[in-house]
């Protein structure tokens, strides 16, 4: 599902070129991406340093390489408009640039343009999650033998009047006062749609019964009391154009976490860097035979470089040095290194940097006829050791391209070491080459349910995409960008929500350490 975000794009210039005869030029900005036009601002008059008001609004797609032109028009009422110069920029070069600013020369070297993105929806402060607790009091006895097995469910009650379900709990036997467990993390989009003020969130609670369950009674409720903390809301239901109360709902625990949007991360300067990790195991076939996985011709890129170069495309516009690192596992190199499972191509484990895409296909191409491919196909020592420069490198989202051609040898331990991930700065992608099968990494992509450690600790986001090259054999490269990339701008959500949390807990452990330290203290100065 491709997930798109509303910008807005602000514009000035400085420094223009001067085309009127008699006053200064009048200068508008006319935006085009490809030949569509997506809007242009108003005439600024007599102006050789405009500063525009008026914005130009268009979606943002972290997935897609989004080239504009932006046209600096001089408007003329007698003849055509001259063109005062022109500009090219991607919108992912403009959202990674300080601030979501960036300025160029026009292409007539007179006079520059400064682009500002800003946005998200205009609505960041609705971007989180809701956790609630409810309890039940003096609530209807529905059964004839015993008490009520009261459950709850959460709707949300769309425009068009239609509700969509949200949430059930847990049904509590046999009691008029249930205290149910806390809700997980709600999205509150999903809860309330966005519109945090409307009492748009129906409570309906039910006694559970083997054939129908019996209504007990609802409420309407809006976000805003919600994440107010604490309230009291009685439970109705209309018979016979009467209402009667079925009891009293309480709300004992509400927690909101705010989630930083994408373009906020962005734009308090988070680059995105990818590292690369190439599959060198025998199942890909001698590199010098023409049926080989990795076999090397100019003419035709083989999918490892495929893969690479479709994905980089679109990273690449989010880091500003364009330095990568690449690795390999599943061979024997002709160089030192600590493991045949994760290895360095340059052959330097503190420099795997090189300059460039090109670098990095030119890397790879040179060091292929100096490996011996080997195996096994592990996962989990290229995750440690990415997931632990990850976590010292500060202001750095790390997107980890994992190129395999089959199944892992190494599943529990993969498992381990992304739930280990969980509050990196880190998203795993995971593209299958060759036509194995790839059925056993599904198990690792997220989708299907949180994934679970071997020690029990479950993982609190997804953080890994799994793509089989295959599908995309005859598609444009773009196609490809977009199924493996689509999901980073919420994985890197999910990550500044955990890295919250962690802050939360680390600073009242501290708190109560110190607490502990001063109690101590007291007790020994005034004994």
């Amino acid at each position: 599902m491709n997930t798109h975000t509303k910008v807005q794009l602000y514009f000035k210039c400085e420094g223009l070129l001067d085309r009127d005869v008699t006053s200064k030029s009048d200068p508008y900005i006319l935006v085009k991406e490809g030949q569509r036009e997506l809007g242009r601002t108003e005439v600024v008059k007599n102006s050789l340093n405009p500063v525009f008001q008026r914005y130009v609004e268009m979606d943002f797609f972290f997935e897609v390489r989004q080239v504009l032109d932006f046209f600096v028009v001089d408007k003329d009422t007698n003849t055509n408009d001259d063109v005062l110069g022109f500009a090219r920029m991607t919108l992912g070069e403009i959202v990674a640039s300080r601030d979501s600013s960036k300025t160029v020369r026009l292409s007539t070297q007179r006079g520059s343009i400064t682009v500002t993105v800003a946005g998200g929806n205009g609505s960041s402060d609705l971007r989180g999650t809701l956790r609630l607790r409810f309890v039940g009091r003096n609530l209807k006895k529905m059964d004839l033998v015993s008490k009520s097995d009261p459950y709850f469910i959460l709707r949300y009650r769309l425009p068009n009047g239609q509700l969509r379900q949200v949430y059930r709990s847990e049904a509590i036997q046999d009691t008029l006062d249930p205290q149910w467990r806390s809700t997980p993390d709600i999205n509150l989009r999903d809860l309330c749609g966005g519109d945090t003020q409307s009492p748009c969130i129906e409570f309906a609670c039910f006694d559970e019964d083997l054939v129908n369950d019996d209504p007990m009674g609802t409420f309407l409720v809006s976000a805003e009391q919600l994440m107010a903390g604490t309230g009291e809301f009685q439970l109705t239901t209309v018979k016979k154009d009467k209402t009667k109360s079925y009891g009293t709902i309480c709300l004992a625990e509400s927690q909101f976490v705010k989630t930083t949007t994408f373009l906020e991360h962005m734009k308090r300067g988070l680059q995105i860097n990818i590292a690369f990790s190439i599959d060198f195991t025998g199942s890909n076939g001698n590199w010098t035979h023409p049926s080989s996985l990795h076999y090397f011709s100019p003419q035709m890129p083989n999918q490892y470089i495929r893969a690479m170069l479709a994905v980089s495309d679109v990273v690449q516009e989010y880091d500003t040095d364009r330095q990568f690192p690449v690795y390999g596992f599943g061979a024997e190199t002709p160089f030192p290194v600590e493991s045949i499972h994760f290895f360095p191509l340059t052959g330097n484990y503190q420099n795997a940097y090189v300059n460039g895409m090109q670098a990095v296909v030119d890397t790879y191409a040179g060091l292929l006829p100096h490996l011996r491919f080997s195996g096994p196909t592990n996962f989990a020592p290229t995750i440690r050791a990415i997931t632990s420069g990850a976590r010292q490198t500060r202001g750095v989202y790390t997107i980890l391209l994992i190129m395999t051609d089959g199944a892992i040898t190494d599943m529990r331990d993969t498992v381990d070491a992304i739930v280990d991930a969980d509050d990196a700065p880190l998203s795993i992608i995971i593209i299958g080459i060759g036509n194995s099968d790839f059925s056993s990494m599904v198990q690792l992509d997220g989708d299907g349910g949180a994934l679970r450690s071997s020690r029990g600790k479950v993982s609190r986001r997804d953080l890994v995409q799994f793509v089989a090259f295959n599908q995309f054999l005859s598609a444009p490269p773009e196609r490809l960008a977009v199924a493996v990339l689509e999901e980073v701008p919420r994985q890197v959500e999910a990550w500044g929500k955990v890295t919250v949390l962690r802050k939360a807990v680390s600073a009242v452990k501290t708190f109560c350490c110190c607490s502990v330290i001063y109690y101590f203290f007291c007790i020994f100065l005034f004994a």
